[in-house]
């Protein structure tokens, strides 16, 4: 009988139909570590640069620097969850995640980059809240340093470029399975494993429930 929310099932295989799509579907495991990993940076980056605001925090600020990375955090690692343990990942739940997240974080990330650039096409207030201490029309007193804020910028970017990658490999694995279906090729589970699955996750919700939370 399989337990879901064992380590004895931890395997970097992952979902099989992930591991089998192609060679690099099969790394998609690995991809979300990276995401995890780069959510952890930006947390502490974004944490410094919250902390050096002063009085001139503002909750667009804390959005960009934390409440985004934070959402990436809590993504990841139900993502490895479904990745290494559960072994099953809906590749259709990964893209609309994967490209959203992907998303934000370009959007949150272009906005920093263009605050920076030309000084007198960006408005002041932007600028100041976007961009380092010590540049034209940046803050000048309560900011954060140019090494945090480049640190910060590379990190967003990297995870635009994993997020991007981690949805792109789910369609490639959503359209395997589609052809498949097409050609009347059945995916089968193991009836044991699905069972466990579900028992396993009727369990928790029940221990949460009564733990209130």
């Amino acid at each position: 009988m399989y337990d879901t929310f064992s380590y004895h099932n931890f395997s970097w295989h992952g979902d099989v139909r992930w591991y089998k799509a192609s060679k690099f579907t099969r790394y998609a495991p690995a991809v979300v570590v990276v995401i995890l990993l780069l959510s952890v940076a930006e947390i502490a980056f974004g944490s410094v640069w919250i902390a050096n605001l002063g009085n001139t925090m503002n909750v667009p600020k804390i959005i960009q620097t934390l409440l985004i990375p934070g959402c990436s955090f809590f993504n990841a690692i139900p993502s490895l969850h479904l990745h290494l343990l559960i072994r099953v990942n809906p590749p259709t739940m990964a893209i609309w995640f994967s490209a959203s997240f992907a998303f934000v974080y370009l959007v949150s990330t272009l906005l920093m980059l263009g605050s920076c650039g030309s000084s007198e096409s960006v408005p002041g207030p932007l600028r100041r809240t976007e961009c380092y201490k010590g540049i034209k029309g940046g803050p000048s007193e309560h900011g954060v340093t140019k090494g945090i804020w480049i640190a910060f910028q590379v990190c967003n970017l990297l995870s635009v470029i994993a997020y991007a990658y981690h949805a792109a490999l789910a369609y490639y694995v959503l359209r395997g399975i589609n052809r498949r279906k097409a050609a009347g090729v059945e995916e089968v589970e193991d009836p044991d494993f699905i069972a466990a699955r579900r028992a396993k996750a009727r369990e928790e919700w029940v221990k949460m429930t009564r733990q209130g939370l």
